[in-house]
């Protein structure tokens, strides 16, 4: 049976992870309809029905059942295009290990960046002792050690269609 591909598009929280998918996503659909695209809080919230901490014990949980969702979707030759924080090593390699056409890809965008950012108001929350369990303030996170591909976001000098398209030709998904 034919394998599909894994598109793991992983960042801190603010990064464009899920932008850049969405819009990756929208692009291979319309010629590869077994495409499918999957956001890490969607699955937290929807799928896992929320029943997880943030703590990083936790984050580790949901990011490895996002994995073997993932995993069984690419055995059944469905492309996924995955936006996840899930910034740990070991699950990296499990993804390395497991899924045949996995094609890791880090958006990488600086700490001061995110802050400014702030879309979900994480970052002034943390800093202000509000709440805790921030990836990036007060977790650790595991950058990639060795991604397919690294997106440079911190800049708005190539526009996030012309990342997607990178994306879908260095993956082959055009």
């Amino acid at each position: 049976m034919k394998s599909g591909k894994l598109l793991w598009i992983t960042g801190l929280s603010g990064s464009g992870k899920t932008t850049i998918a969405s819009m990756v996503y929208s692009k291979v659909v319309k010629n590869f309809p077994n495409s499918i695209f999957i956001d890490g809080d969607t699955v937290r919230k929807e799928i896992l029905g929320d029943h997880y901490d943030y703590d990083l014990e936790d984050r580790k949980k949901v990011a490895y059942r996002t994995s073997k969702l993932c995993e069984i979707l690419t055995s059944q030759n469905m492309n996924v295009i995955c936006a996840t924080i899930s910034l740990f090593h070991e699950i990296h390699d499990l993804n390395k290990r497991n899924i045949k056409n996995y094609y890791e890809i880090f958006i990488n965008v600086d700490i001061e960046e995110l802050v400014k950012r702030d879309s979900k108001g994480l970052y002034a929350k943390a800093k202000k002792g509000e709440i805790n369990n921030v990836v990036g303030v007060d977790l650790p996170f595991d950058i990639p050690k060795s991604p397919f591909m690294i997106i440079e976001n911190t800049t708005s000098d190539v526009s996030i269609n012309e990342k997607s398209i990178d994306i879908i030709k260095r993956v082959g998904l055009y």
